[in-house]
C-alpha cells in the first residue's frame, strides 16, 4: 500500500503540456517510480521492455495493455520527456494562441491510419479531432513549384477536360501522357535486377522528365530524400511487383480497379481485423470523409494521451532520463538482462520491443555484434510561420518543390511549404461563425440520427458546442510551414541556425508566394536525422537483420520503428502493432520476420450502388 501511496504523490508532479508549450514538455520526473517492474515476476506476470518513449515506443507499450494484459511493462528513456518528434507547441501572439507542429501534422485514416484513427475512440480524443473532408480545398489542391510558378496537380473532382488541359499545357506534365501510354509496350526489367533506385525504375517505366520534375517532389515531400538512392522495390512495393507480374505498371493499376486491389495476405487480415472493431457509428461515418485529420493541440494529444492512458495502469513504469547502457541475453536464452547508465545492476526482463534507431540499437549488443542494419537518416528544418493577413497563398494544402526547379528558384534547398490554415481553422472562420447562430437543436437532431455535421469543409465528430479549432485568434490569418534540407543537406558543413533558418524560409516566401510581411510569430525546428532512408538494398539488409537478431536473441529482443516498413506516424503504430500482436499470440519473431516473406491475395473490387429515392 505504501508503494502505491507514494506512486499517486509522484503523479502529482507529472507534468504534461501547459497551455503555452504542448510537445516539448510532456516530462516525467526521472525519479518516478512505482516499484512493478523492480519485483520479482510471476508466471502469470511476463515482463516487458520498451525502449525509447517517441509514437512507437508510446504505442507498443499501449498495445501490450491492452492486447498482454497481465504483462508489466518499463518503458526506458533517454531523455527527460516522451513523445519524440511529436512536436506541438503553443504560441502567444496579442489576442490568442497559435499552434505551430515542430514534427508531423496530420494522419491519413486510411491503411495504416486505421489505427491512429482506433486510438481517436479508444483514447476519447474525437472531442478534440479536426477531420478535413476529402472535398474541401485541403485535399484537392496539391501544388508544384515548376519551374518558376505553382501548379496544381490533376485531381477526378476538376473533371478530365480540366485535368487535360492542365497535362497538355504546363510544362512539368510534358511527358506525362506520352510516357504513359508507351509505358504498356516496355519490356519488364532483366530477372538479375533485385532492387534499383526510385529514379531508374520509373525513368524505365515512364520518363527521366516525370521523375525530375513529378516524383522528386513528391519523395521530398514524405521522406526528404533523393530519388537517385532510395529503393523503389521498398517504397513501391507493388508496382515493382506489377512490372513483373503484370509486365507494366499502367496495367497493374487498371486491374486493381477493375479485379480488385492485389495485396500481401496480412494486409488483407489486417484490414480485416481492423473492420471487425467495434466502431462509433457517427466516428466511421466521418472518417468515410475524412482526408486527414489532426487535433485541437496539435500531433502531441496522441502522444500526450497515450502517455497519460499508461500512467494510469498499475502495470506500467516510465523510467526517464535513463539511458540503456547494453542489452545480454541470458544463458539459455530465455530473457534479456538490461544495465543503464543510471544503474549497473542488470534488470531482467521475458521480452524487450527496441524502438530505437538501429545505430542505438547496435550500440547496446554485444561487442563485434551488429544486429540492426545500417540505415541513413537526413536532416530536416521545419519554419512555422503566422502572419496576421489571411489568404496569402492559394487555396490548398500545400507545394512541393521537386529536383528539376532552377536553383536560381531554390537555392535554399527548400522541400517544400504545407499551408496550416488550411487543415486546421481558426476560431473564427465566417462559416464557424455562422454555424453558432444556426439552429442548434435541428443539428443536434440531425447528430443523433447519425449525420455527419460539415462546417467550412471540415467534420467534427461528437458534435461540440462549437467548432474544434487550433488557433485561437479572433480573425483568420495565414499560418503555414517551410520545409528545408533532407537530402540536399547532407554535404553541409553546418546546418542553419534559428536566425539563417528564418530568413531562408522567408527568401522562399517573398520569391515563390511574394510574401513580404514580416512574421508575427515563427518557430524554427531542426530535427537530425529524422528521417530514415530506405537506400537501394534496403530489404536485403532487413531480411539480414531478421537473422542476426533470431541467432542472438531468438525472440526475446524484437524492433519497430519508422526505420522498417514506414516512416511515419501511421507506419509506426502498425509496426508496434504487429509486434505486439505476435508477442500476443506466441509467434516465433524480431519484428522483421515477414520481411520478403508475403504472400499475396487479391481482394474484391468495391462496387459503388448508386443510391435512388424510394419515394
Amino acid at each position: 500500500m505504501l508503494r502505491r501511496t507514494n506512486a499517486l504523490a509522484t503523479a502529482s508532479s507529472l507534468r504534461f503540456r501547459g497551455p503555452s508549450s504542448l510537445s516539448v514538455q510532456c516530462l516525467i520526473p526521472s525519479t518516478r517510480s512505482r516499484g512493478l517492474a523492480s519485483e520479482a515476476a510471476t508466471n502469470n506476470s511476463p515482463r516487458y521492455a520498451v525502449l525509447g518513449s517517441g509514437i512507437t515506443g508510446l504505442a507498443t507499450a499501449y498495445f501490450i495493455t491492452q492486447q498482454i494484459p497481465r504483462a508489466k511493462v518499463t518503458v526506458f528513456e533517454a531523455k527527460d520527456r516522451i513523445g519524440g518528434w511529436l512536436a506541438s507547441k503553443r504560441v502567444e501572439v496579442k489576442d490568442g494562441t497559435i499552434l505551430f507542429e515542430g514534427g508531423p501534422r496530420t494522419l491519413r485514416p486510411a491503411q495504416n491510419g486505421v489505427l491512429a484513427a482506433r486510438l481517436i475512440q479508444e483514447l476519447d480524443l474525437g472531442k478534440d479531432a479536426i477531420f478535413t473532408q476529402n472535398s474541401s480545398p485541403a485535399a484537392i489542391n496539391r501544388y508544384l513549384y515548376y519551374p518558376d510558378r505553382l501548379v496544381r496537380m490533376p485531381h477526378p473532382s476538376f473533371g478530365v477536360w480540366e485535368n487535360f488541359r492542365t497535362l497538355m499545357s504546363e510544362p512539368v506534365f510534358a511527358t506525362a501522357i506520352w510516357s504513359g501510354l508507351k509505358e504498356f509496350f516496355k519490356e519488364p526489367r532483366s530477372a538479375k535486377i533485385t532492387d534499383e533506385s526510385i529514379a531508374s525504375f520509373f525513368s524505365r517505366r515512364l520518363s527521366r522528365e516525370m521523375v525530375d520534375r513529378i516524383l522528386s517532389g513528391v519523395i521530398h515531400g514524405i521522406y526528404a530524400g533523393d530519388v537517385e538512392q532510395l529503393s523503389a522495390k521498398s517504397l513501391f512495393p507493388k508496382l515493382y511487383r506489377d512490372e513483373v507480374t503484370q509486365t507494366s505498371i499502367i496495367k497493374g493499376m487498371l486491374m486493381s480497379a477493375t479485379e480488385g486491389l492485389e495485396m500481401p495476405k496480412r494486409e488483407g487480415d489486417f484490414l480485416a481485423e481492423m473492420k471487425a472493431f467495434a466502431w462509433d457509428p457517427l466516428l466511421k461515418a466521418t472518417l468515410k470523409d475524412t482526408s486527414v485529420f489532426t487535433f485541437r493541440d496539435g500531433m502531441g494529444m496522441l502522444s500526450d494521451a497515450l502517455a497519460r492512458k499508461l500512467w494510469a495502469s498499475e502495470n506500467v513504469e516510465f523510467k526517464t532520463s535513463t539511458p540503456v547502457k547494453s542489452l545480454a541475453p541470458t544463458e539459455n536464452k530465455t530473457g534479456i538482462d538490461i544495465t543503464t547508465f543510471t544503474n549497473a545492476e542488470a534488470q531482467r526482463f521475458d521480452h524487450i520491443v527496441s524502438c530505437l534507431s538501429p545505430d542505438h540499437l547496435n550500440a547496446l549488443a554485444p561487442p563485434t555484434t551488429t544486429i540492426a542494419p545500417e540505415t541513413p537518416s537526413v536532416t530536416v528544418m521545419t519554419v512555422n510561420l503566422y502572419f496576421r493577413e489571411p489568404n496569402l497563398h492559394p487555396a490548398g494544402f500545400g507545394y512541393l518543390i521537386p529536383r528539376a526547379t532552377p536553383f536560381e528558384q531554390n537555392p535554399e534547398r527548400a522541400l517544400g511549404v504545407v499551408f496550416d490554415t488550411a487543415y486546421a481553422p481558426s476560431f473564427m472562420d465566417t462559416d464557424s461563425a455562422t454555424w453558432h447562430t444556426a439552429d442548434m437543436d435541428v443539428l443536434r437532431a440531425q447528430r443523433e440520427a447519425g449525420r455527419m455535421i460539415n462546417v467550412n469543409d471540415f467534420g467534427w465528430y461528437n458534435f461540440p458546442e462549437k467548432p474544434v479549432v487550433q488557433d485561437t485568434v479572433p480573425n483568420r490569418g495565414t499560418k503555414l510551414t517551410v520545409m528545408l534540407g533532407g537530402h540536399w543537406w547532407n554535404d553541409w558543413p553546418a546546418y542553419p541556425d534559428e536566425k539563417e533558418g528564418l530568413a531562408m524560409a522567408r527568401s522562399i516566401l517573398k520569391r515563390h508566394l511574394n510574401i513580404t510581411q514580416e512574421p508575427e510569430a515563427f518557430q524554427v525546428n531542426l530535427q537530425k536525422d529524422c528521417i530514415p532512408q530506405y537506400t537501394v538494398g534496403h530489404e536485403a539488409r532487413l531480411m539480414k537483420a531478421h537473422n542476426e537478431l533470431w541467432k542472438s536473441y531468438k525472440g526475446r529482443l524484437r524492433v519497430a520503428g519508422s526505420w522498417i516498413q514506414g516512416v511515419g506516424v501511421n507506419d509506426c503504430l502498425r509496426s508496434a502493432y504487429d509486434v505486439v500482436k505476435g508477442l500476443r499470440d506466441g509467434r516465433d519473431g524480431t519484428g522483421l520476420e515477414q520481411i520478403g516473406r508475403d504472400e499475396y491475395v487479391r481482394l474484391k473490387p468495391v462496387r459503388r450502388v448508386q443510391e435512388t429515392d424510394s419515394a
